[in-house]
């Protein structure tokens, strides 16, 4: 039987199940949130239940985020404190960022979705779809590694550290544990009983939210991404078959090579134009958290709180990690994206017919441009970016700690 024709006869039948094994994390974390893109139908009552569930958890990331930083600006006592809760509120509005990109991109985004579970559904070999599956583990490993250390690290920092912190004085020389986010209500004294131990465990249950929306954003980053990343390998193998079988349909061969690749490219530049915002956000936001946790590794060390160091180190670990992630997911997809013009070189040509040359000539050209992830149009997400990061951040904390010097 010919390549042509085992080709056509290739059904998945587990194509669904294979697109809920890539998509899984992220739609767990997302869907409590109402930004998962496959929530709900376009009916009424559907949306008018988005837009109710959205409004409500925009509201208590709200109100977690601005008392804080209300407190911040006029109730911190000195800089050291300043600077030691800056990364807290950097994260949570990453969060927030995440929260509306996924909702303004929402169609895109749900669009690069569908076209997963039909590239699932049109596969067109065994081996295609281990290419496919293979590259899905690759991003739930990425996933689950980040999800363990920023887990690890923040919810020891929102829960632990408060308990094991210097009590607060009150004015009636009672003492009461400060509150995970130190936060000035306006409008309410939270001082009272039993009022203050519900707010304490409510800003955890809401600074839970918070990463639970920044964890399923990077699922979903790093889904999309090594789908696309399979895509031009998949590609890369065609190009290699068509060659291999001679010159039988090599005009055949070549339409589908060229069909795979533009197929590639169109989906990468879908994931890009979806979260360009979210890739720009998150490599400044980061470089942000970096230095501050990197003064907190600092104070907690010269103040002799082993505790306080090992969770500021571990959240700086888990931010670092992050960024090195993205930057290899995004350095792996121009790489995967420039091997199919490097195969174009060096697979036999010179040996096919010219008047197939064209078609050829067509995939190497088009290679010559690389798909990248951009930080908002501004730069390549890569290796070189996550170098950028780690200098700057570095730079930023020995500023910082000659201002608070």
């Amino acid at each position: 039987m010919s390549s042509v024709s085992h080709h056509t006869l290739f059904r998945n039948i587990n194509y669904r199940s294979d697109a809920e094994y890539v998509v899984k994390v992220a739609k767990f974390l997302l869907t409590p949130v109402g930004i998962w893109p496959l929530y709900g139908d376009d009916s009424t009552s559907s949306k008018i239940k988005t837009v109710l569930q959205t409004s409500l958890i925009f509201s208590l990331m709200c109100f977690l985020l601005v008392p804080h930083i209300i407190y911040t600006f006029f109730d911190a006592e000195d800089l050291t404190r300043y600077m030691k809760v800056i990364a807290a509120q950097v994260f949570s509005l990453l969060g927030i960022i995440k929260f509306w990109t996924m909702i303004i991109n929402k169609n895109k985004i749900k669009h690069c979705l569908q076209q997963v579970e039909m590239q699932y559904r049109d596969v067109k070999c065994e081996e295609d779809r281990m290419v496919m599956i293979r590259n899905a583990k690759i991003g739930r490993q990425f996933t689950v590694m980040y999800l363990g250390l920023l887990y690890g690290g923040a919810l020891p920092y929102h829960i632990i550290m408060p308990l094991v912190a210097e009590k607060i004085v009150k004015e009636d020389n009672t003492t009461h544990l400060p509150l995970p986010y130190l936060s000035d209500y306006i409008f309410f004294v939270v001082e009272s009983s039993p009022f203050y131990e519900i707010l304490f465990v409510t800003q955890i249950l809401f600074s839970t939210i918070i990463l639970s929306t920044n964890c399923g954003v990077y699922s979903l980053i790093a889904t999309c991404v090594m789908h696309a990343c399979c895509l031009f390998e998949i590609a890369r193998r065609q190009l290699e078959t068509v060659v291999l079988n001679g010159t039988n349909n090599l005009h055949e061969g070549f339409g589908r090579v060229i069909k795979q690749h533009l197929q590639a490219l169109r989906f990468a530049e879908m994931i890009e134009n979806s979260l360009n915002v979210v890739f720009l956000s998150e490599m400044v936001g980061c470089t942000i958290i970096i230095c501050f946790l990197e003064y907190g590794v600092f104070k907690e060390w010269e103040d002799n709180q082993i505790f306080g160091t090992i969770i500021y180190f571990i959240l700086m670990v888990s931010i670092l990690v992050n960024v090195f992630t993205l930057s290899t997911i995004g350095e792996r997809l121009k790489e995967e994206s420039e091997k199919i013009g490097e195969t174009s070189y060096f697979i036999d040509w010179y040996t096919l017919p010219a008047k197939n040359m064209s078609n050829l000539i067509m995939v190497m050209v088009r290679s010559s441009r690389p798909s990248a992830l951009t930080a908002g149009k501004m730069f390549d997400v890569s290796l070189q970016s996550f170098c950028d990061v780690c200098k700057t951040s570095a730079a930023y904390f020995n500023f910082i700690r000659m201002v608070a010097a």
